[in-house]
């Protein structure tokens, strides 16, 4: 039988930074593997050297085939935090590996900030888009995020600002345990303007008195650009959106995006997911992308063609929005039933009675069990002094499951009866290189 492999985090200090028992299993070792920069910390070890970088999924079948050697591989930090340990962790069994971790980068600049990190979040900016520090930035009062030389807190900031948020007390923590460590304790909008040594985290620190974003807050419509009238209303997209019954990891289609308004509410929700924008018509496509901007929702990519050929290489919908079919109503309802996850939720806007009957015969034939809703809404308007209401025109709201069998009468799955308490009973992934 194999031995395990030994992942071992390493501070700044290299081997001074383990206890003797992890250097004694690393003298050990007949393969050291491990990034050039932690690797130079053993340049006398007499152990094969295997240095990981963009390759680390090529070595996973050299890994599975190591027989007896003793393979010790060196890792930054916590290697099970962003690092190397989810990686191995998809080629090789859990009794395979075992994981000696260090301090995080981010645990030690809070430390050296004097903060306490109980209520903070941790996140990456590690050669990872920048969608989930956006999201987190929206509701963590503390946020520790671990940066890379593209982007770097100056380039975060800039993100952050350009999304909305707020300013707030902002630490850069350089070269951690090393002789030349610095913090520099300044403010989210004085990041954009300055430079710091490749080697940082990024802690952002809320003023005491601020609110995380709520997590549903429809906009008004004249909040989006979009061509006039031309737009989800805002009191449909809230029906809509609770239909959809969205979860943060979501991903999303919204078909006949139009102006985008329900793409970046979407995207709002399900903030560690991703939400695809299907749009054809060129003037449209420049609005949604006028309002990914406007709004930071770096999750929503835009899909420029028509349904539903512009859906074929867009990855499994959790849930479909179609605010617009272009006459190919059934094709795309199919192609839905043929692709989606299991218990997809799908919500259709329908403003005629015949593509209300078709959709729902369709629904129908397809074994979605359909929920039909009309709405009719009227805002108030001043007159002479006094307030009217004034009428919108009605609209259908179809919702159904997509795989039939998830959900009850049509009611999305997380909703649905055996999802809900019998209140009778209730009681009270490595993401770049090895550092």
């Amino acid at each position: 039988m194999a031995h395990s492999v030994l992942v071992v985090g390493i501070g700044a200090q290299g081997p001074d930074s383990l206890p003797p028992i992890l250097q004694k299993r690393i003298a050990q070792a007949g393969q050291l593997w491990g990034g050039k920069r932690l690797l130079a910390h053993w340049p006398d070890h007499p152990a094969e050297k295997v240095v990981i970088g963009a390759n680390i999924i090529e070595l996973m079948e050299r890994l599975r085939q190591r027989g007896q050697t003793r393979v010790v591989i060196l890792a930054s930090g916590d290697p099970g935090f962003y690092g190397i340990a989810g990686t191995l962790l998809r080629y090789l069994p859990p009794d395979q590996l075992e994981i000696a971790p260090h301090v995080t980068s981010l645990q030690l600049a809070f430390a050296r900030a004097g903060i306490a990190w109980n209520d903070a979040v941790f996140t990456s900016a590690h050669a990872r888009p920048l969608a989930e520090v956006v999201g987190c930035a929206k509701r963590a009062p503390k946020l520790g995020i671990l940066t890379d030389r593209k982007q770097t807190p100056a380039f975060i900031a800039q993100t952050l600002l350009a999304a909305g948020l707020d300013d707030c007390r902002a630490i850069v923590a350089e070269n951690l345990g090393l002789s030349d460590e610095c913090l520099t304790d300044t403010r989210l909008a004085d990041l954009p303007e300055m430079d710091f040594a490749p080697l940082n985290v990024l802690l952002l620190i809320r003023d005491p008195d601020w609110q995380p974003y709520p997590s549903f807050a429809p906009r008004p419509d004249d909040a989006y650009a979009h061509r006039r009238g031309l737009i989800t209303k805002v009191d449909i997209r809230a029906l809509s959106l609770a239909r959809l019954a969205l979860t943060e990891t979501d991903t999303v289609w919204d078909i006949g995006a139009g102006s985008g308004a329900m793409s970046v509410e979407m995207a709002e929700l399900a903030w560690r997911g991703q939400v695809f924008a299907i749009e054809h018509d060129a003037e449209n496509l420049d609005y949604i992308r006028q309002n990914i901007r406007r709004f930071g929702t770096l999750n929503v990519e835009v899909a420029a063609g028509r349904a539903p050929s512009a859906l074929e290489n867009l990855p499994q919908p959790a849930a479909v929005f179609i605010g617009g079919t272009g006459g190919e109503m059934e094709t795309i309802l199919k192609h839905i039933n043929r692709v989606a996850r299991p218990g997809c939720r799908v919500v259709i806007n329908l403003a005629t009675l015949e593509n209300l009957n078709k959709g729902l015969g369709l629904m129908q034939s397809l074994d979605w069990s359909p929920q039909i809703t009309q709405v009719n809404l009227a805002h108030g308007q001043a007159i002479a002094g006094l307030t009217r209401l004034a009428p919108l025109n009605p609209v259908f709201i179809v919702s159904g499951v997509a795989d039939g069998a998830g959900g009850v009468g049509g009611v999305p799955p997380l909703l649905s009866a055996r999802h809900t308490p019998d209140m009778k009973s209730t009681k009270e992934g490595f993401t770049g290189e090895v550092k």
